[in-house]
């Protein structure tokens, strides 16, 4: 992995306007992972593509991150800080993209764990019945045992879970849950964390600042937006504050 210069940031932000967090999520690694090509990177296992994620994280803005979420039972905001390493789980084995399932039921399962692909194809569907019948289909291999249709999506409702459930245990990383406790009510809870939407959010507040830092500086020196970009942090802002009224 590289660390994206601030023009090449600019640009995936740029690029990512409207797209969703799955395709977000492989713009950023799209400017930082040149040992993966587009198709690996979209078929990389969803932990460890948020594994990726979280190096560059680190890389950009540092081991450190707090976070805010709303209390779900008296809507107070709950702060929390962390370090990414707390975020780092067991990964996926990648000799064995193939995982097998046995349920109670007999049946016998082969499956892929998700990827950004899969993701990209949920965002089509209309409710999560339907996500959830579409993700099966795509990541479920093989099918034996038991009785009656081996039709994925007509799989018993238990077995589908099972199914689910397997996947999460086989891929943890791809499923980060954090620990909050409001200091104002005492409830607890665990909210998930995202780390390619969050680091988009991130990468967003950056995007502005350092727009604003470039048009600070054009204005005053008419410098090129390449030129102000070239600079080091240290150097832009130390133009920033001789600039400033």
């Amino acid at each position: 992995m590289r660390t994206p210069t601030p023009a090449q940031l600019l640009q995936v932000w740029e690029r990512g306007g409207d797209p969703s967090a799955a395709a977000r999520g492989l713009l950023l690694l799209g400017c930082s992972c040149d040992e993966y090509s587009a198709e690996a990177r979209a078929a990389l296992p969803l932990g460890r593509r948020d594994a990726l994620l979280l190096e560059l994280r680190e890389r950009l803005f540092g081991a450190e991150i707090a976070a805010v979420a709303s209390c779900p039972a008296c809507a107070a905001a709950v702060e929390a800080t962390f370090r990414c390493d707390d975020l780092r789980l067991a990964e996926p084995d990648a000799a064995a993209p193939v995982l097998e399932h046995a349920s109670h039921g007999g049946i016998r399962v082969r499956f892929r764990l998700p990827d950004s692909s899969d993701l990209l194809a949920l965002e089509q569907c209309g409710d999560a019945q339907a996500a959830r019948g579409l993700l099966l289909e795509r990541c479920v291999l093989a099918t034996e045992g038991g009785t009656g249709s081996r039709d994925v999506r007509e799989l018993p409702y238990d077995v589908q879970m099972e199914i689910a459930q397997a996947m999460a245990r086989a891929d943890p990383q791809a499923d980060l849950q954090l620990a909050f406790r409001c200091p104002d009510c005492g409830h607890g809870w665990q909210p998930a964390f995202d780390v390619a939407r969050f680091l988009w959010q991130e990468l967003h507040a950056w995007a502005l600042h350092m727009l604003r830092d470039v048009d600070t500086l054009a204005y005053a020196y008419h410098w090129r937006e390449a030129d102000i970009l070239a600079l080091s942090p240290r150097r832009r802002q130390a133009y920033l504050e001789l600039c400033a009224p």
